[in-house]
């Protein structure tokens, strides 16, 4: 370990880095003082949430102003997909940002994502599906008794459960479908929730993302629900953000939750979402499920297409289902586990540079 090291670090890194004991060296988040103090190597590490039209500037101008004076500087997304407007475009998204920035520059970025299109920078995978870590159905009371209270008695109510968020376009598109009867639905942005009694209910009593623990990362829509876990063999994951492009696709806490619970799940979210899940050496269900809407480009058409998915499985005795599909669930769970996340962003902040 380099002591020499003088790290800009930005408080929202918390998650990952400034709560790491092991980290040696300096810290600072006076710019004026990583500015001026000397050091073998300045590394910044610039996290910025809700980002939106009005902050890319500032987030830019920041990035920028490090670059001057920074060997390197390493940019976190605390929001996956960033979306906003410029020079009369109606939709620019992450790879925009990452964009505008020039291929000679000492900037890197990380972020819950995979992008699907050429970038100037590298963007490296970081694992931020729950914010506290990936562990925390091991080691917290009330997430492990979460765990424990799901009935896997496959006699259910209903075969799906989708939870649309601020989705009002699917969830009106499920309404509209045959599956509907077969799918326990819930639209937050229609003030159409459910919270049952063993999770914690988020003060806004609609939102799921706001934390419920001061000393953790842990956020309501973390939780699984037992309630709606326990009436649903399936799940239907509907992402938070899906350009209209098809450029990027971000992965949350909406998966996490079913490879936990060794659930099956059909994503809504970009063409390739499926593509990129198994990039990060996660598999998914074909051809149990019928995965074809993955490749389709235009979204009211994969919409159309998952739905059709949804009303096709259905149909099938949900104890084949999960017979055949038992190593899919096992391998995913273990992976989620196992698997060595964030190995970029360790090396970035232990040594100060990615090879």
């Amino acid at each position: 370990m380099n002591s020499s090291i003088l790290r800009y670090v930005e408080q929202d890194w918390h998650h990952f880095c400034v709560r790491d004991h092991r980290i040696q060296g300096t810290t600072t988040n006076d710019y004026e003082h990583f500015r001026q103090t000397k050091a073998s190597r300045k590394i910044s590490y610039l996290q910025n949430f809700f980002i939106d039209t009005d902050t890319i500037p500032v987030l830019e101008k920041k990035i920028s102003k490090h670059c001057e004076v920074a060997d390197h500087v390493y940019v976190g997304f605390g929001e996956p997909i960033i979306f906003y407007k410029e020079h009369g475009k109606h939709h620019c998204y992450t790879h925009d940002f990452i964009n505008r920035f020039s291929k000679d520059l000492p900037v890197t970025f990380f972020g819950n994502l995979i992008s699907h299109v050429p970038l100037n920078r590298p963007l490296y995978y970081l694992n931020d599906m729950f914010f506290q870590s990936n562990k925390i159905y091991q080691e917290y009371e009330l997430c492990k008794s979460l765990l424990a209270k799901l009935d896997h008695n496959l006699d259910k109510k209903f075969y799906w459960e989708m939870m649309c968020s601020n989705s009002i376009g699917i969830y009106n598109s499920l309404n509209s479908h045959p599956v509907k009867h077969k799918t326990f639905a819930t639209c937050h942005a229609l003030g159409i929730s459910h919270w049952g009694p063993d999770v914690i209910t988020p003060k806004n009593g609609r939102s799921g993302a706001e934390t419920f623990e001061k000393d953790h990362n842990i956020r309501c829509s973390d939780l699984i629900d037992p309630s709606i876990y326990n009436q649903s063999y399936y799940s239907c994951v509907v992402e938070t953000v899906i350009p209209s492009d098809n450029s990027m696709s971000m992965f949350s806490e909406k998966e996490a939750k079913p490879i936990i619970a060794k659930r099956p799940f059909i994503i809504v979210g970009t063409k390739d979402h499926l593509k990129s899940f198994r990039q990060l050496g996660f598999k998914t269900f074909s051809p149990v499920i019928d995965e074809s809407y993955d490749d389709e480009p235009d979204l009211d058409k994969r919409k159309s297409k998952i739905l059709g998915a949804m009303l096709k499985l259905t149909e099938e005795d949900p104890k084949e289902v999960y017979k055949e599909l038992q190593p899919v669930l096992e391998h995913n769970y273990n992976h989620f586990y196992e698997h060595q996340w964030n190995k970029e962003l360790q090396q970035a902040w232990y040594d100060g540079i990615i090879a």
